[in-house]
């Protein structure tokens, strides 16, 4: 094969260009010196009063001024400093150096690692969300004490039907009861929460945090089956007492179904500074904390009630249906609320920790005044009797809602453990970034007072609800677990 003459000539000045720099390089490193040899009356010998205490004049070992016979005198072992006070070392340059007086002596303390510590975790969280109030009666309660006929014996159709049992009068059936929200109990979540920040020097610390609880719905719709069947009616499904004005107040007695939901939604993000420990001791130090809490809350309330439309009449005795007949078509009336809460404001509390890098526990107290901005809607479709709408037809539909600003007190309690135990484990000490972490357990608890709740804010006014101020307290717990990493 025969190689181009021009390639020829680039390779052979490549090839000549670097055995030249290799030759370059490896000309020994004294070759100046070898050249030019060291003369030591071309450098004048510096007096002995010029050099710093301790140090010895020059002598034979080498040219004057650079170098000595001996170490300095305070350079052996044992010999003192040659000051009283230790002097920052410019090899190691620390990020934190103070001098401070502890019980009468004098401490000098440093800190060469690095400045922050930084964190972040993730965490699966299970809920509960406190429930509605047991004791929450659906409807007007002066009319549910007030508006019940004794009997069935009117003088045009429809007949009022005997509307007979609640829990304070004594009726003879237990026909068309009142509802409570005593069929709700705590409202279960699944939620999750990310949490970033980083611990300084002196222990302080800041995090910055948000979760997510999220919606959850229960259905109570165990009354009733088909309405407009004759033969399956239900006497016992439910009753709603309604405010018509007068002292008594009105009822509307349903014989078809009955539906219930209630659904809950949480979320917010905390941001919180804990201040060097003000108490420390052999692994437990107590710390003072600030911070702002935003939290959001949604609840909704719906009832769907139906009516056969159907007229009948039973006896006293027995209690069994004697005559039914068609009186109108059957119909559905609904109503319900829904309220929201935005609340933001400070935080003030204390944290202890027990534990090191290793293990640890600690827990929180916390309270706080949040401004609360709430909204309640409430609605309502065709709550009507069935002699009014025997006359005039369904009733209407109708939707308000009102806008408030107060102040929430908040109390918030919280106990979490960490446990770096994985990176000892046989088959998760060889996962990436697993190894690394932590696992966290904890648990948070929330208690807000002033708070709107929609079974609480409906005024049940005869054909068109209406909003009453009225506020609770709300609670919301949360059992978390997940990782955290440190760098």
């Amino acid at each position: 094969m025969r190689i181009p003459s021009w390639k020829a000539l680039v390779n052979g000045l490549l090839c000549a260009a670097l055995w030249g720099s290799a030759t370059l390089f490896a000309e020994p490193s004294n070759a100046q010196d070898a050249a030019q040899p060291f003369n030591p009356s071309q450098y004048p010998a510096q007096p002995a009063e010029g050099l710093p205490p301790g140090y010895p004049p020059p002598g034979a070992g080498g040219p004057a001024g650079y170098g000595m016979d001996a170490l300095p005198a305070y350079a052996g072992p044992g010999a003192p400093a040659p000051t009283a006070w230790p002097e920052v070392s410019p090899f190691n340059v620390q990020t934190h150096a103070e001098l401070y007086n502890d019980g009468g002596v004098w401490e000098y303390d440093n800190y060469t690692g690095p400045r922050r510590k930084y964190k972040f975790g993730l965490d699966y969280i299970y809920g509960w969300g406190v429930k509605p109030g047991a004791d929450v009666l659906i409807g007007d309660p002066n009319a549910f004490i007030h508006s019940y006929p004794t009997d069935d014996t009117f003088d045009f159709p429809p007949f009022s039907r005997i509307t007979n049992y609640d829990s304070l009068v004594s009726q003879p059936f237990p026909w068309w009861p009142a509802r409570y929200t005593n069929m709700f109990g705590n409202m279960d979540h699944y939620g999750i929460r990310a949490t970033f920040g980083w611990e300084n020097y002196d222990k302080s610390e800041w995090q910055i945090s948000g979760f997510v609880l999220f919606e959850n719905q229960v259905v109570r719709d165990r009354w009733g089956e088909t309405p407009i069947d004759p033969n399956d009616i239900d006497l016992a499904v439910f009753r709603l007492p309604l405010n018509d004005g007068t002292p008594e107040g009105t009822n509307i007695p349903f014989d078809g179904t009955l539906s219930i939901d209630y659904d809950q939604l949480f979320y917010g993000a905390d941001f919180d500074f804990w201040a060097a420990p003000f108490f420390e001791a052999k692994n437990f130090m107590l710390r003072m904390e600030l911070g702002v809490k935003y939290v959001y809350v949604q609840e909704t309330f719906n009832v769907q009630a139906t009516d056969s439309g159907l007229d009948y009449t039973f006896t006293g005795a027995d209690g069994e249906i004697d005559n039914i007949g068609l009186l109108i078509d059957p119909f559905t009336s609904r109503f319900g609320s829904r309220t929201t809460s935005n609340l933001v404001g400070p935080m003030i509390g204390l944290r202890g920790d027990l534990g090191g890098d290793a293990f640890k526990v600690w827990g929180q107290l916390k309270v706080g005044a949040l401004a609360n901005m709430d909204r309640a809607e409430v609605y309502s479709d065709n709550l009507r009797n069935q002699l009014d709408q025997f006359f005039f037809g369904p009733g209407p539909s109708s939707q308000v809602a009102k806008n408030h600003v107060h102040i929430s007190p908040v109390f918030q309690s919280s106990v979490y453990g960490e446990f770096g135990f994985f990176s000892y484990l046989p088959v998760l000490k060889s996962i990436p970034l697993v190894n690394l972490a932590k696992f966290r357990v904890g648990y948070d608890y929330v208690l807000i007072a002033e708070m709107a709740r929609p079974a609480q804010v409906i005024r049940y006014n005869y054909e068109a609800l209406d909003i009453q101020t009225k506020r609770q307290l709300l609670g919301f717990s949360m059992v978390n677990f997940g990782l955290q990493w440190k760098w």
